[in-house]
């Protein structure tokens, strides 16, 4: 992918999907607050009703929380510097750290609050637009798949990819059967994550190159085959 395909495909992202979403949201636009609603309402009962249906959810959602992000990204940068991937190693630094704010951010400008239910399985003081779980565990995926899928054989990368892809929609549909968020909250975290790793490797140039990984210093680390490039 080059960096004009990924600066296009994030930004549209933001633009056709964050945009319109936050706009909808904040302007209480009743079709969608409904659709909302009625998704929540059907799927967070079953976490009251079962203790063990409950802590699967739990620990399937703590895979799109900051600390779990960190504590797989901190060891990619230090593998990413010490082998000379550097400008690999500060997008990674910077990808995981700032879409916390990024999503924080827009939390504020939409001001959306969490579902309310009777009896909750879940608690937060935050605001809910969009979902910071659902921008997170995007954001760790697509930077692993940066980091490494160009080095994985070309058999294999389809089911990375397809993996990677189910733990996201898995930590999303957790997010609304624990009462947490609303679907459009889900939707827009993940346009916001994507976007962002999409953006941020554009503007850094992080995407890997045709033929060889760039290094500290203007050399390459060594030649590839473009059939081993990803």
């Amino acid at each position: 992918m080059s960096r004009r395909t990924a600066l296009g495909i994030g930004l549209g992202l933001w633009l056709l999907i964050d945009l319109p979403l936050a706009l909808l949201v904040a302007g209480g636009w009743s079709p969608l607050l409904r659709t909302d609603r009625a998704v929540v309402d059907a799927l967070q009962p079953a976490a009251v009703d079962s203790s063990a249906y409950r802590t699967v959810l739990d620990v399937v959602t703590d895979a799109g929380t900051t600390w779990f992000r960190l504590l797989v990204l901190i060891p990619v940068v230090v593998w990413a510097f010490r082998t000379g991937r550097v400008r690999l190693g500060w997008y990674v630094v910077a990808g995981a750290v700032l879409i916390g704010p990024l999503t924080t951010g827009l939390k504020l400008l939409v001001g959306r609050e969490r579902p309310d239910f009777a009896d909750p399985v879940y608690l937060s003081d935050s605001l809910s637009h969009p979902s910071g779980h659902s921008s997170g565990i995007v954001t760790l995926v697509g930077l692993l798949l940066v980091a490494f899928l160009r080095l994985q054989p070309r058999r294999w990368r389809l089911v990375t990819v397809l993996g990677g892809v189910a733990l996201v929609f898995s930590v999303g549909l957790t997010r609304i059967a624990l009462g947490a968020h609303y679907p459009s909250d889900v939707v827009a975290g993940f346009a916001l994550g994507a976007g962002w790793v999409l953006v941020l490797a554009a503007a850094l140039n992080a995407l890997p190159g045709p033929r060889r990984e760039e290094v500290e210093g203007g050399k390459s680390l060594s030649p590839q085959q473009p059939a081993r490039e990803g």
